[in-house]
């Protein structure tokens, strides 16, 4: 995660899920900005509406996500993702990219890329996310860092695993 930051001095969090109630941050590597985004270890986030819970998401058996669906998709401003049919597009897209998006999704001006860590069996463990000011955000860098994140996030699995 240090090194993921120093490559691209935004903040990183590592976030797991709890099943599928939200995500839990579990660690946090600040950057050295003056204006960054702060997340406290122990915050929740839920699942539909951030990078590292759709990074999850896109990981997870289907029936796990018709049952996110069902209960329904709660909206925190415009841009939240509250279409079932949208979302599971989205996650479709995260699968085959390895990395997902948030552009003011869950809190306003905060947009973050993260990829999914999994386990030997495809199961997601926790995510790895870059996060920014949206005014930091810009959509040509998309490709690398998500490529960045995904990097980190099977360099963090293959540690945990002993790899």
């Amino acid at each position: 995660m240090v090194r993921l930051r120093d490559t691209v001095n935004e903040t990183i969090h590592l976030s797991v899920p709890d099943a599928l109630q939200c995500m839990v941050v579990v660690d946090r590597v600040d950057c050295d900005q003056a204006v960054r985004t702060f997340i406290n270890i122990g915050d929740t986030s839920p699942l539909h509406a951030t990078a590292t819970g759709r990074a999850i998401l896109a990981h997870l058996p289907r029936a796990d996500v018709e049952e996110l669906v069902a209960r329904g998709l709660e909206r925190f401003n415009d841009s939240t993702p509250t279409d079932a049919a949208g979302l599971r597009a989205e996650l479709d897209r995260v699968r085959g990219d390895g990395y997902s998006v948030n552009l003011n999704q869950y809190r306003p001006d905060v947009c973050g890329v993260a990829a999914a860590i999994l386990d030997t069996d495809g199961t997601p463990l926790a995510a790895v996310a870059v996060s920014m000011p949206a005014s930091r955000y810009e959509p040509d860098r998309l490709p690398k860092w998500g490529r960045l994140v995904a990097d980190t996030a099977t360099e963090i699995a293959a540690r945990r695993l002993g790899g």
